[in-house]
Formats: structure tokens, C-alpha cells, sequence
């Protein structure tokens, strides 16, 4: 029987979230954890089977507990997954933080997100969010955008899109990254999975930041996870008057370490922060003529067009080098085809 078989058997017969990580400890491998459990009850793995050939077909990786490529960090909490159902380029990733937050951001919101995403990016972070409207999927885009590795945890199986317009962010960390799942291929984004999934993208991370967050978003469940785990928790502060950051602001009253900046950050992760802020800001620095030429055409608001005619380049090769200096924050775009210099 194959072993992908038994982890499928194994995480049908205990259940999601149920067996803590000492009851999972008590067996070194999934052969012993197999053996125990058909001892109880006899085990039907016919379905388990299908289950298999299904996942194998869509090129998704079946994870179980005792695997060596099973995630170390996720090892470590109370209720971890049996099994993660993986779809894309798993790899041992390092310096994994989570980035989340509302799903309805405003623009300070996404502004946040995008600075933490492609600075801590470039840094060599992993980023790992759970690919939902709004904050989660910004995190995941410019974390692609930066070349960074990503890692986003569904509520769904791994072969469901959700939300559907996320389908070519989806494709793309597949291709770049991985997207991972306690729950079996084809099943639904039923809503009572979300807060139990959330459990799982504090787990993979060293550390949790919440960007912006209302007093009601799922993203403080994560952000409650993150502190049973005892890992780091990050909270950006908002308005006071805002409901958009009722939410960031509470957790700080209780305790979530206020972000203000990238360097708190980099504080906790670096011994030289000015080695890792020198990185930064080489980083930032104009990389090609190319961007030179763009940036010395700019003068006050410019449009488009108008560096296409300055500078002579191809619209498609212009738009590409000016995404690369906005991610770098030397260029702003203020709406529509209008750029300035930062």
C-alpha cells in the first residue's frame, strides 16, 4: 500500500485540528500511526485510493506528519495538520512571516502591505498569507513581484480557486511558490474552514503581521493562533477613527508588538540591522541605463506616452522596467498612466 494512502486513511479517520501534536509525537512513523489506527477500526482505503490517483492527475504532493519535507515549524504547534495536501514548488523555505488582514483594505492598508511584502521579499523572507481578498492577495502578489518564495494556506482543497478572480495569483504561485491544504483535493470553500485553516498560516510562520484588520476580520483569529503558538505577532496601527483598524489596534492593546516600520522587523531577525538595511536601500538603487534614462525623462507628474516618446522604448518593455522602480520605490504612480519620481 502506498504511503500517500495510509496519510489520507490516517487524516480521514482523526479529523482536522484534533489530535494534538503529543498524542502524534507518540509514533515515529506513519507505518506505526497506520498499524495503531487499524487496530481500533478497520480501515476502508478504497476511497483513500481514488483520493490519491485524483491528487497524482492535478500534480498535488500529499504531506503527512512523519514525512521529512513535512514543515518543522508546523511541528511545533498544539493542533498541527495530519496531513497537507501541496500543489506547486515545495521547497524548505526560510525566514517564513505571515503577512494578513482585512479583505475590504483601504489604501494605507495596501500601501503597508506592499512595503512589507516587497522589502521583507527582497530580504529573503518567505511570505505566507492565505491568498483572500484584499490583504492576503496584495501580500502574495508583490511577494511574486519582489522574486520571493510564497506559501498560500486554503480553506478549500488545493485544486479550488477561491476566491475565483484569484485564478491567475493562483497559477502564479503554483509556478513560484506553493499553495498548501489540510483538506482533500475538490473540497469546497466551505466558510467553518477558513477559521480552522488560519491555525495553519501562523503555524508555517515564524512570525504574524496583521497590516490593517476591523474588529470582526478573520485575521485576528490568526493573530490570537499566532500568540497560543508563542510565535511573534505584529500589528500596524491605524486611525482611531477607522473600523478598518479597530481590530490592528486592539491586538496591540493586548499585547501584539506595534509595527512602525520595517525595522522592527528586521530588529527581531537580524543581529546588524545596518547590514540588513544597506541591503534595502542597494536594493532600491536604479539597476540598468534603462531605468536611469526613464527616471532622468521624468520631471514632475509624466505621462506614459510621454516617456514612451523620451525615451523611445517599446510600451510593453517601458510599463515592465517602471513596475521594477515602483516595487524599488523610486517611482509612485498617482492614477491612471500618471508617474512621478519619488
Amino acid at each position: 500500500m502506498e504511503e500517500e494512502i495510509k496519510a489520507i486513511a490516517i487524516g480521514r479517520a482523526w479529523g482536522k485540528g484534533k489530535k494534538d501534536v503529543t498524542f502524534l509525537n507518540k509514533f515515529k512513523t506513519l507505518d506505526e500511526a497506520f498499524s495503531t489506527l487499524n487496530e481500533s477500526e478497520k480501515i476502508d482505503t478504497s476511497q483513500c485510493e481514488k483520493t490519491l490517483d485524483e491528487a497524482k492527475k492535478k500534480g498535488i504532493r500529499v504531506l503527512d506528519f512523519w514525512s521529512k519535507c513535512y514543515p518543522s515549524l508546523l511541528k511545533e504547534i498544539i493542533n498541527p495538520p495530519v496531513i497537507l495536501f501541496v500543489k506547486g514548488k515545495w521547497k524548505n523555505y526560510k525566514l517564513p512571516i505571515a503577512i494578513v488582514g482585512t479583505r475590504h483594505p483601504s489604501g494605507y492598508g495596501e500601501q503597508v502591505t506592499k512595503l512589507l511584502a516587497t522589502e521583507l521579499g527582497r530580504l529573503g523572507f518567505t511570505i505566507v498569507s492565505g491568498m483572500a481578498r484584499g490583504i492576503d492577495s496584495i501580500a502574495h502578489k508583490y511577494a511574486l513581484l519582489s522574486k520571493a518564495y510564497t506559501v498560500a494556506v486554503l480553506g478549500s482543497g488545493v485544486d479550488v480557486v477561491y476566491p475565483p478572480e484569484n485564478r491567475k495569483l493562483y497559477e502564479l504561485i503554483c509556478e513560484n511558490g506553493a499553495v498548501v491544504s489540510e483538506y482533500e483535493p475538490q473540497t469546497p470553500p466551505y466558510a467553518f474552514n477558513f477559521p480552522l485553516r488560519n491555525r495553519i498560516i501562523s503555524g508555517l510562520s515564524l512570525a504574524t503581521v496583521v497590516t490593517e484588520a476591523g474588529i470582526r476580520s478573520g485575521s485576528l483569529i490568526t493573530a490570537r493562533c499566532a500568540m497560543e503558538q508563542n510565535r511573534m505577532l505584529f500589528s500596524v496601527p491605524g486611525e482611531i477613527f477607522s473600523k478598518r483598524s479597530q481590530g490592528t489596534n486592539k491586538i496591540i492593546s493586548e499585547g501584539a508588538c506595534i509595527l512602525t516600520g520595517l525595522e522592527d522587523i528586521l530588529l527581531r531577525f537580524y543581529p546588524d540591522l545596518k547590514k540588513a538595511k544597506e541591503v534595502t536601500e542597494e536594493e532600491k538603487k536604479p539597476s540598468s541605463d534603462k531605468q536611469d534614462l526613464i527616471l532622468r525623462s521624468m520631471e514632475g507628474e509624466t505621462y506614459f506616452d510621454e516617456l514612451v516618446e523620451k525615451t523611445g522604448m517599446e510600451a510593453k518593455e517601458l510599463s515592465e522596467i517602471l513596475t521594477d522602480l515602483e516595487l524599488a520605490g523610486a517611482v509612485k504612480r498617482k492614477g491612471g498612466n500618471i508617474f512621478v519620481k519619488t
